[in-house]
């Protein structure tokens, strides 16, 4: 992101740009950053934009040689095409020669770093990788969101605050938003608009469901579930969540067992620190040979419900009512 703020101030324009990773949010950031720096609103006779099929090389490549009209560059937003996950011969050639009048963005969900248009871009253009935020820069980044507001919040409220949102910063900043209206006419952001304002995010609830399971609070457990149903979320959903958080117990599990300290889980599992942190403490409430055996009644259930053996709702209540049982939790 700096480095394309830096082209863009020193009018530095790289003929290709690449824009992908983890962060949607950070993507769509820096994909905006290009545009609003090379592209005059409105202006439709030198900015084209193509999606997943409608991106076709041989149409590009013809119009990326057309020179603009009355402006400096052309700009070509290219998005999920796919190409830098498969054979794209034709593209990566192009790329070494793409005139210097004309801009080639391109934006992917996914990249294959091994892949030919990618080395290409790497050499003649600039690639943006959009990785989760760290704990710090996460804090950082909300920080500065509500200061541009006039809005202040301490450190600990800013961690309450990210550990009741999570770390989807797409989700955090709608959250921030609210706050900002919310706190009119007020300097400071305590943590009572934190609860009144923040809705925890599924993942969030998800983790406070498996909380009640392994505390035995069967009730909490599914009176969570009932929140989450009554707020429109599938149950498939929240079928698919709570596997996902007892497999991520599972690996946090195996490495703590090994004394592998948190940062370094964070990493190898691509997470906040801070909610590696939460899920060790979590892991023990549970046993391993339980998780497994709940991660396992999971893909049980969901292979009940779609082979229509089982109502959805009700496989998940069957997941929480037997793994907040006493006995399970000896096993």
């Amino acid at each position: 992101m700096k480095n394309i703020k830096k082209d863009l101030e020193q009018k530095d324009i790289k003929r290709a740009y690449l824009i992908f990773g983890e962060e949607r949010f950070l993507v769509r950031s820096a994909k905006n950053m290009l545009l609003r720096g090379l592209v005059t609103e409105g202006d439709t006779m030198n900015f084209t934009g193509y999606s997943g099929r409608e991106c076709n090389a041989p149409k590009i490549i013809d119009l990326a040689e057309t020179l603009p009209f009355f402006a400096d560059y052309r700009v070509i937003l290219v998005e999920d095409s796919g190409w830098f996950k498969t054979a794209a011969d034709e593209m990566a050639e192009y790329v070494r020669q793409i005139p210097e009048s004309t801009c080639i963005i391109f934006v992917e969900t996914e990249v294959d770093k091994r892949n030919k248009l990618y080395k290409q871009v790497k050499t003649n253009g600039y690639i943006c990788e959009c990785k989760r935020a760290t704990d710090k820069e996460l804090a950082q980044w909300a920080a500065r969101y509500l200061a541009k507001s006039g809005k202040k919040i301490t450190g600990n409220d800013m961690k309450y605050l990210l550990e009741k949102l999570g770390d989807d910063m797409d989700n955090i900043s709608g959250e921030l938003e609210k706050l900002i209206a919310y706190t009119y006419g007020r300097e400071v952001v305590d943590r009572s608009d934190l609860d009144a304002v923040c809705v925890s995010e599924i993942t969030g609830k998800i983790f406070e469901m498996v909380d009640a399971i392994g505390g035995r609070k069967q009730q909490r457990a599914l009176e969570l579930y009932y929140d989450l149903i009554a707020s429109r979320e599938a149950p498939m959903k929240i079928l698919f969540m709570l596997a996902r958080q007892f497999n991520i117990m599972l690996q946090i599990k195996e490495m703590s067992e090994y004394h592998m300290p948190a940062s370094e889980m964070a990493a190898k599992l691509g997470m906040q620190s801070f909610i590696v942190n939460k899920t060790v403490s979590q892991c023990r409430n549970f046993k391993y040979k339980t998780i497994r055996s709940a991660l396992k009644y999971c893909i049980r259930m969901e292979e009940a419900v779609k082979q229509g053996n089982m109502n959805d709702k009700m496989a998940v209540e069957l997941i929480i009512i037997r793994y907040s049982r006493a006995e399970e939790r000896q096993e």
